[in-house]
């Protein structure tokens, strides 16, 4: 099974736990809500009751103080409708035999111990008298009778409960449309797992070349976007490291193929060869073993610079004349190919730095400089001061110039333009250890070309 497979499959999982655990939590806390609701619901109700009971008990209690007992129980019993609706029953007791209860209106399955429940709720709080007590108690009373106002309260449980249960199907709606989002929305958050997981299978078969950049990474994406640019920079590595590869095996079978064929022919000639033609196959073989050992050796040096073996020594530095001691070597081979070499700088530039590094760097460039351009042509090496403090020292010509695809690679090993590899000596490596010699300084090195127009190499250094 593939790598892309499995973790397909481990999102798969991965996503229904989630959901089912963000369903629980959900349902969980919608059963809170649901249980404050319910109780909002039925507190609402309680003072709506109460509110009922106590504006009936002070309309029955000014018949009763301006008028008389039976006058109320008349005006009970001839409008009825209003407490039956309400689920209120009046019942009546003598002021001097308290224990002989009369139904007026209402359930007379409905026995309470009218004054005890009274009593109950003067005291209690509003769940211990509307959810405990089957029975609100209100008292009107008179000089002769005493009128009970008594509300079932279990009958009127049920407004209570239609509006929380109308709230509980409105809250299941809501987790369904909520637990369908929240998946699209794993799901969508996962997406960039997936593709990480295809980008793995890619770099497990090799298919470095094959990946697509991701366009403005978010969330999740910028794990796999960062992932792929690790793929990319390994799959720019192996591309180097096999260039560089090929590159070393062209460039020592060249030598050891002329050393060869010079060591043959000696070997293979007869015993009365001259020995002046033993001599110059011995120095052919020479030459070209002192070409390959340069290479390797250039090989060395450039790993030494990239791994740090080679140690800085900075010092006081003067960068116009590291500048115009460059410049001096150079003279001559300007000259002969018929090629103006100038130096431009404004006033003396002093910082710390490795001179014999510079140095190197720089004869590097005047050297490229020259040898890149042609009869007539002008080579510049011009010093400027940066706008941080630091100093840029600008080798400038009117050479051949650099196509634009070439141009960040120049500074990888082994990397020539010319592929042909045949017109133009050297190993390729010139460029790749200034640029890691620069590096080590502590400084940047860039280049801007133009094809017939010539090339400019900038070092910028800071004064630490």
């Amino acid at each position: 099974m593939s790598s892309s497979r499995n973790i397909k499959q481990a999102l798969i999982s991965a996503e229904k736990k989630l959901l089912l655990r963000f369903i629980g939590l959900l349902l969980f806390c919608l059963l809170l809500v649901e249980l404050a609701v319910g109780m909002l619901f039925f507190y609402d109700l309680y003072r709506a009751e109460t509110k009922i009971l106590t504006s009936m008990a002070s309309e029955y209690q000014r018949i009763l103080k301006y008028d008389s007992a039976q006058r109320l129980t008349h005006v009970l019993e001839a409008n009825p409708e209003r407490l039956i609706d309400n689920k209120i029953s009046v019942f009546v007791t003598e002021a001097n035999k308290p224990d002989q209860v009369t139904l007026i209106v209402g359930d007379e399955m409905l026995s309470p111990d009218l004054g005890s429940r009274a009593q109950q709720q003067e005291s209690g709080n509003w769940i211990e008298r509307f959810i405990f007590n089957p029975y609100l108690v209100v008292p009107v009373k008179g000089d002769t009778q005493n009128f009970w106002l008594v509300l079932d309260n279990q009958k009127r449980y049920v407004i209570a409960f239609e509006n929380w249960i109308t709230t509980v199907y409105a809250m299941l709606v809501m987790l369904v449309i909520t637990s369908i989002f929240t998946q699209r929305i794993i799901r969508n958050a996962m997406t960039p797992l997936v593709t990480l997981g295809n980008l793995l299978e890619q770099l497990r078969h090799g298919k470095l070349d094959s990946i697509e950049p991701i366009k403005a990474p978010q969330g999740l994406s910028i794990v796999s976007a960062s992932v792929q640019e690790g793929v990319t920079s390994l799959h720019h590595t192996t591309t180097v490291l096999n260039t560089t590869v090929d590159a070393i095996a062209h460039d020592i079978r060249t030598p050891l193929s002329r050393i060869m064929l010079s060591s043959q022919t000696a070997l293979m000639s007869e015993e009365d060869t001259d020995e002046s033609k033993v001599k110059e196959a011995l120095a052919d073989c020479a030459e070209q073993a002192m070409q390959a050992s340069n290479m390797l050796t250039a090989l060395m040096k450039l790993n030494d610079e990239r791994v740090g073996k080679r140690k800085i020594k900075k010092v006081s530095t003067n960068i116009n004349e590291v500048v115009e001691k460059v410049s001096s070597w150079f003279e001559d081979v300007a000259e002969q190919k018929n090629i103006t070499l100038m130096t431009t700088s404004v006033e003396e530039v002093v910082i710390e730095s490795d001179p014999d590094k510079l140095t190197q760097v720089l004869v590097n460039l005047v050297d490229n400089a020259i040898k890149y351009t042609p009869e007539g042509g002008q080579v510049t090496v011009d010093i400027e001061k940066s706008c941080d403090k630091g100093v840029a020292i600008h080798v400038i010509d009117t050479g051949i110039g650099i196509e634009y695809k070439y141009q960040s690679l120049i500074f990888e090993r082994l990397y020539r333009v010319d592929t042909s590899r045949s017109n133009t000596e050297g190993y390729g490596l010139g460029l790749s250890i200034a640029a890691a010699m620069v590096d080590n300084l502590g400084g940047t090195i860039k280049l801007s070309s133009q094809v017939g127009q010539g090339s400019r190499f900038s070092i910028v250094l800071s004064h630490s």
